[in-house]
């Protein structure tokens, strides 16, 4: 069982997943205005106030395309820390994730997206190359504990087929 967030760095730091998000030009930050309708169908869909669409480098959290009031000290770095990644769990589970009340999670309660900025519920989704590679996740992020269901979770899993498409597509030219 994976008791904290640094359990997960052995899978997000294979250097066949890196090399992938690089071969996709994911390693550095770009204007993506082709994710901008998946994002707004997301948060549509959801109805929540954050969707967020990131890739997990190294050491990083980074933003390929979002909706939500991001703090101006995330929207400027473009991200987070790695540590602060709720998608980080999507990189060995391969499947969806929900999180109905985050302050109650063992590994994020303490995240200070959790502690001080509030977030408390989240779904996610794996973003999966058509290598096999987990690159990121497309994620809903509520300030309220809410559960969600099956359909908003399969819309979700979707989402996130169609983002990986459209990331191969636009890094292929």
């Amino acid at each position: 069982m994976i008791a904290s967030v640094t359990d997960y760095l052995p899978a997000i730091r294979r250097v066949d997943r890196l090399v992938d998000l690089a071969r996709l030009g994911l390693d550095r930050e770009a204007e993506r205005g082709y994710l901008r309708d998946i994002v707004d169908s997301v948060a549509d869909h959801l109805d929540t106030p954050f969707v967020v669409i990131d890739v997990l480098l190294n050491d990083a959290q980074l933003f390929l395309a979002g909706r939500g009031p991001i703090p101006d000290f995330i929207a400027e770095a473009g991200g987070t820390p790695l540590e602060w990644a709720f998608c980080q769990p999507l990189v060995t589970d391969r499947q969806p994730r929900v999180v109905e009340d985050l302050s109650t999670d063992p590994v994020f309660r303490d995240n200070p997206l959790v502690a001080v900025g509030g977030v408390r519920a989240y779904a996610g989704a794996p973003l999966i190359s058509r290598t096999g590679q987990v690159l990121g996740g497309i994620c809903g992020l509520d300030v309220r504990p809410r559960p969600f269901v099956a359909a908003e979770v399969d819309f979700l899993a979707q989402m996130a087929t169609e983002t990986v498409a459209r990331l191969e597509q636009y890094a292929e030219g």
